[in-house]
């Protein structure tokens, strides 16, 4: 029994031994792995971000989230993406620990150097979310990352220093740099305003855009597709930078200035562009949508500007191809009556179908002018062809008369058109015709 009760107390001995070691040689720390977070973050009404380069607060607002940046002499407000604040807030609650620490000193977690850490992130909750989350977040010199949060306070936690990296983001990281925000289906009215260059305003009428401005363009149609191609570009718009400090104007007037409207809304969206003094290559822009001016260089802006001849519906005629029922022809000396029949076209007379008439006919109706047109020709101007289309009736539908001008830009000539205006137009579709009826041809009708 002695010797029992002899060999217990040896045992004891050294356990005793054994944990005075342990114990002198790695402190009191014990290492485990733990969940990081066991709240949600579902009710979150904000989220300051203290970083060493500065802070920023991320606020709920309105369904969606703006950037609140302090400045040493205003503080600016911007719209957030909501999508990257809500990744972030991910990415705060996804994050993996390799390994838990607790039981340390009384040093706490001060001697991971989380006393004054690398990343700062306080979130506020609304009622139901409880109370304020605090989390630090640093890194040592062999770039092990160690974070804490007030949830879990007596922990330290150790972490992959990739998503540290992820987390260190700059509030301009988070700035929305749309500068229009809308639904383009719904844009009814589109205006562009330059003091010292061409101005005008289109509206949507049934199912088309008709000009209110300028006055000698008013009541005529605009080109659709060109419209709604700006509208497009107007939607996908991005600033260039966001301005977070003042900059000086050259001018207190816009150098352009874009307004539309949606249906329904009398306020429309704008945007603003002035030139800066001392830079040249960039605009300062103010947009209804963001909060804050913004810069984007020349290039872009340049991109933005239309004229009214370039938004002008620019087709010489429109008529339908199917009341087409014979086509005249006057080229040269000879004159060519082209008549449709049960299987094509042919030349009056002739008993072979000509292909490509029909083709010919919508190329007309697609036919656009290259600049503005005049009322009177150069004498430098020779008549090279003529044209008139008539019905089943013999009744004109449209006569055109194409010239020939030398100074005219090359792959162009004039065609005059019904109204008795002569419209500079691209020269292709005259020489498809000079080569399908030749003005030696010897068949006249």
């Amino acid at each position: 029994m002695k010797r029992l009760v002899y060999f217990a107390a040896i045992v004891l001995v050294v356990a005793l031994a054994g944990g005075a070691y342990w114990y002198n040689s790695f402190g009191n720390t014990t290492m485990v792995v733990s969940r990081w977070l066991s709240r949600s973050l579902d009710q979150v009404e904000s989220i300051h971000v203290q970083t060493p380069e500065g802070s920023y607060t991320l606020k709920s607002a309105g369904g969606g989230w703006e950037v609140h940046v302090p400045g040493a002499s205003w503080n600016i407000k911007a719209r957030a993406m909501s999508g990257r604040v809500l990744t972030y807030e991910a990415l705060l609650v996804d994050l993996a620990p390799h390994q838990s620490i607790g039981g340390f000193g009384r040093s706490g977690p001060e001697e991971y150097g989380l006393d004054e850490p690398q990343l700062k992130v306080i979130l506020t909750f609304d009622k139901k979310g409880g109370e304020p989350l605090t989390i630090r977040l640093t890194s040592d010199e062999s770039g092990t990352v160690y974070g804490w949060n007030s949830e879990s306070p007596a922990l330290v936690y150790e972490f992959d220093k990739k998503l540290f990296d992820e987390l260190m983001q700059p509030a301009e990281y988070f700035f929305d740099t749309r500068v229009f925000h809308f639904n383009e289906e719904e844009i009814h009215r589109v205006q562009l305003v330059q003091p010292f260059g061409s101005s005008w305003l289109v509206e949507q009428i049934d199912q088309g855009y008709t000009f209110s401005l300028p006055g000698y363009l008013k009541g005529k149609n605009a080109s659709d597709s060109e419209i709604n191609l700006y509208i497009h570009a107007l939607a996908l718009l991005r600033a260039g930078r966001l301005v977070l400090d003042p900059v000086v104007t050259e001018q207190q007037m816009a150098a352009l200035t874009i307004r539309f409207w949606s249906k329904g809304n009398d306020i429309p969206h704008s945007v603003e562009f002035f030139t800066i003094k001392d830079d040249p290559k960039r605009y300062l822009g103010r947009s209804s949508w963001l909060t804050v001016p913004f810069l984007l260089d020349v290039e872009s802006v340049s991109q933005l500007v239309r004229s009214a001849f370039d938004v002008q519906g620019r087709n010489v005629f429109t008529f339908e191809i199917g009341a087409v029922a014979s086509f005249v022809i006057d080229h040269g000396s000879n004159r060519y009556v082209v008549e449709r029949s049960d299987t094509g076209w042919r030349v009056r007379g002739g008993e072979k179908d000509i292909p490509g008439i029909d083709m010919s006919l919508w190329r007309f109706t697609e036919l656009q002018f290259e600049a503005l047109p005049l009322n009177n020709l150069a004498t430098s101007a020779v008549k090279l062809m003529q044209c008139r289309l008539l019905d089943e009736d013999g009744q004109l539908l449209k006569a055109m008369t194409f010239y020939a001008d030398p100074k005219l830009p090359q792959g162009q000539c004039w065609m005059k058109n019904g109204d008795g205006m002569y419209y500079p137009v691209s020269s292709r579709l005259l020489k498809d015709l000079q080569g399908m009826f030749p003005a030696g041809t010897v068949e006249n009708n």
